[in-house]
């Protein structure tokens, strides 16, 4: 299952990616690579930024995903239901 980790954000897009870490660089992931087997067609380099097919793109960059506690909702829309029953 696709799950992603962080947006690759451009000037006009946020895709949602997963990341693979290599030895060299980290490989960004999109879901549509991931359903088709794919190489991942963009890849961030530490100390280089991010690329595309091997060219170094600019405007660019990563975000992770905020994590929503679904737990903790869930406890909240339990002591709702227990405070409207009582």
């Amino acid at each position: 299952m696709f799950q992603p980790t962080h947006l690759l954000v451009s000037r006009s897009k946020k895709i949602p990616v997963m990341l693979e870490r290599r030895s060299q660089s980290v490989l960004i992931l999109t879901e549509h690579e991931w359903q088709q087997g794919q190489d991942p067609a963009f890849e961030l380099r530490p100390k280089q930024g991010v690329f595309c097919k091997g060219i170094s793109v600019v405007g660019y960059h990563l975000e992770p995903i905020e994590v929503v506690a679904t737990e903790v909702v869930a406890n909240d829309s339990t002591a709702q239901l227990a405070n409207v029953s009582n």
